[in-house]
């Protein structure tokens, strides 16, 4: 079966499950923390957590569905197909301008690294579509706007093959996932540590909402693949014919609201971001407003589209500059002003 994801954290974590967890290490998991009195933790401490999340590990992977596939059959497009035109078929130079303004915040391999994603993507198409109709495809999606335009764009990708001739199940991402991320608490030290977002359950685990496949833990896919229901040829004609409408449109973005995928103006989200911004000092951190932006509001947007907004807010005389970034680091590793305090 061909596995089709559109992110490449989700690609990763899939062969991940595809290969049984073999070479997946939770000690290599950073761990970064205070006591409640601002002093550092002590080396052991450190070791403790990473023993903790150790056993975590091997007892989700022991307790884990066996997920039934192979690295080889995973197909990732992380076109970012919500951002941009889409006017074009298939991945074009329009795709590829897209993604290098998205990218381009990380100015020493924005390029060259979109250029390497839309290699290896058109290579997956080029493999989904010969192979398509002979080997079920699996498509994993969610209300995430790429996904969900990634589905759409896929429809249309096999519309030639003949909607009839191939089998396609969906799985859809739930809202909400029980998981292992409970606090861990160290012996004595009155201090815990975990992921933040999750909600605590009676059993210890935790309930999370995520914004995408890439934040599901790998050993999840066996179990969630259950969830996965054939699609008809009529709803993946009506998918299809979804993104031509949008490619009409050619909006500057694509959004999920009300449940359906729609077409937006580049100014959707910047509400969110003002209010952000309001939220700090005369001059701030743009990495904590970027940071801040993505953690609180779960919108599905990347850190790239959130600082290409702030960029037109300086242009726009609402934000300057204070501080540069570093010549290889994110652009949005600056120090901003509000203008006009």
């Amino acid at each position: 079966m061909l596995e089709v994801v559109f992110s490449d954290s989700a690609a990763g974590s899939m062969a991940i499950a595809a290969g049984g967890g073999k070479g997946c290490i939770a000690s290599s998991v950073g761990v970064i923390g205070r006591h409640e009195d601002g002093s550092p933790l002590t080396g052991a401490e450190v070791e403790e957590y990473r023993r903790q999340f150790d056993e975590r590990e091997r007892r989700a992977w022991a307790n884990a569905a066996p997920f039934e596939s192979r690295r080889a059959d995973i197909l990732c497009f992380p076109l970012a197909l919500s951002v941009g035109g889409i006017d074009e078929e298939g991945i074009g130079p329009g795709r590829q301008a897209a993604l290098e303004k998205l990218m381009g915040v990380y100015p020493a391999e924005g390029q060259a690294a979109a250029g390497e994603l839309l290699a290896r993507a058109r290579g997956d198409l080029a493999a989904l579509q010969s192979r398509a109709k002979t080997e079920p495809v699996r498509v994993w999606t969610s209300p995430n706007p790429d996904e969900r335009s990634g589905l759409c764009w896929l429809a249309a990708q096999l519309k030639p093959l003949g909607l009839d001739e191939v089998r396609v199940t969906v799985v859809e991402l739930p809202e909400f996932l029980r998981v292992d991320w409970a606090p861990v608490e160290l012996p004595d030290s009155g201090t815990q540590a975990g992921r933040p977002g999750p909600l605590p359950q009676p059993d210890g685990s935790v309930v999370a909402a995520l914004t995408g496949w890439g934040e599901v833990e790998p050993h999840q896919f066996g179990r969630l693949a259950a969830l996965g229901r054939p699609v008809p040829a009529g709803e993946l004609r009506a998918l299809a014919l979804q993104w031509q409408r949008l490619q009409k449109e050619n909006a500057p973005l694509r959004a999920v609201l009300n449940g359906r995928l729609v077409s937006a103006d580049e100014s959707l989200y910047d509400p969110y971001i003002l209010r952000r911004i309001a939220a700090q000092g005369p001059r701030f951190q743009q990495a904590v407003v970027v940071g801040q932006v993505l953690g609180q509001y779960q919108l599905g947007v990347s850190d790239g589209w959130v600082a290409l907004r702030m960029e037109e807010f300086i242009q726009n005389g609402l934000l300057e500059p204070v501080s540069e970034p570093a010549p290889d680091g994110p652009r949005y590793h600056r120090i901003l002003r509000r203008c006009g305090r």
